[in-house]
């Protein structure tokens, strides 16, 4: 993946009077997948607000494909990272195409997405690959503590926000007996925390109980469903519950430890007009720090948390040997008798292995070509991450 990296000073003068930080952004190639990385736990991503339409894409034209374009969304998230910066002195993650869905839709497989075509096909990875990036920073930072937007607009004639956490709209009319199952919390996009929250929600409390995300963003007149007023869509409604960027980049995956959900803004009171977009961004903003504060005990103070849910000890954790000669085995010393995951990173970010690893764990270098790699072994019970360099010649 070619990537173009661009450090942007945004000389905004924030409320505590200090000027705003550098702000790193990527492009990927052709510059048509942008990454504005974040220093908040929010992860915010734009699949279908694009406007670009490179002639060397064809229409896409495999399994069906839909053409809309969520209008204003690519604005709509750019005011919402202005909000939280003012009031946190943080920007959240943002992932953007800018590639017209016509050409791409990363919200469906790549097959689908891309129909085959190479360069859809880098784009899409590379809309993916910044979404797992911005995540396991947030997640290293955050310390799992991580909220994940996948941000679109609806056409529905019914004026609310529509929060899709992948249960269908039949599905959130269950009793609270049904939807607390582990069976509907594994099919949900909030799974991590429904296992274990700040407060013991159950999982219909963090679907639609008065610290539901939809109930605060209707107590600052944004009317959304599911929440405490608007428990669920009904039927036959067009409610979107989420598609396959939510599924692949939540706890419903199980190799993707983040909350999140799929948010669709109706177009007029939010997306129509810059005075709109500005007044929902931070109505969202306070939602969303309430939330955070709610269920994963965060607060914020210049962009420094003040405190975390979790304060166990970190455990003791050493590679060796390291530097370690291509082709020797790689062994790990962990003080503590837990089993972790854990993922292996080149310098580029991508993903080259992973696995369980414990005291009596091996690696045999022969796997990777020579150069840095970077091992992140997690548990994600005991919400430990830990992060080591290791070198290979």
């Amino acid at each position: 993946m070619t990537i173009r990296t661009t450090s942007v000073l945004f000389l905004l003068f924030a409320l505590i009077g200090n000027w705003a930080c550098a702000q790193n952004i990527d492009f990927g190639k052709n510059n048509y997948i942008e990454y504005q990385h974040g220093n908040f736990p929010l992860i915010i991503s734009v699949a279908h607000g694009g406007t670009t339409e490179p002639s060397s894409i064809p229409d896409r034209a495999c399994n069906d494909p839909v053409y809309a374009v969520d209008a204003f969304t690519i604005e709509t998230a750019l005011e919402i990272k202005k909000s939280i910066y003012a009031k946190t002195g943080c920007y959240p993650h943002i992932i953007i195409s800018h590639l017209k869905r016509n050409k791409l839709d990363p919200n469906r497989n790549e097959l689908d997405g891309a129909c085959g075509n190479q360069e859809a096909i880098v784009a899409w990875q590379e809309f993916h690959d910044f979404i797992a990036k911005a995540r396991r920073t947030a997640n290293q930072e955050y310390n799992y503590n991580t909220f994940f937007v996948d941000l679109h607009g609806h056409s529905n004639p019914i004026e609310r926000v529509e929060l899709g956490y992948l249960l269908y709209d039949d599905e959130l009319q269950f009793s609270d007996n049904i939807l607390n199952t582990e069976e509907y919390i594994n099919y949900s996009s909030i799974k991590r925390l429904a296992n274990g929250n700040f407060n013991n929600y159950t999982h219909t409390e963090l679907l639609k109980g008065p610290d539901a995300f939809g109930t605060l963003l209707s107590h600052r007149n944004f009317p959304a469903v599911p929440s405490q007023s608007i428990p669920f869509p009904g039927t036959n409604t067009n409610y979107f519950s989420g598609g396959y960027i939510t599924a692949y980049h939540t706890s419903y995956n199980p190799d993707a430890p983040i909350n999140g959900l799929q948010m669709e803004l109706n177009f007029n009171n939010i997306r129509n007009t810059a005075t709109n977009r500005t007044k929902f961004a931070a109505a969202f903003a306070d939602a969303t720090i309430e939330y955070m504060k709610t269920h994963f005990n965060l607060n914020w103070n210049s962009c420094k948390p003040l405190s975390t849910i979790n304060s166990q000890p970190t455990p003791q954790f050493s590679v060796y040997p390291n530097p370690v000669c291509r082709g020797d085995f790689i062994y790990f010393n962990l003080t503590e008798d837990i089993t972790y995951e854990y993922m292996i990173f080149n310098l580029q970010g991508q993903l080259s292995a992973k696995g369980i690893l414990n005291s009596e764990t091996s690696l045999n270098s022969e796997q990777f070509n020579t150069g840095f790699y970077f091992i992140n072994i997690f548990n994600e019970l005991n919400g430990t991450y830990i992060t080591k360099k290791i070198i290979i010649y």
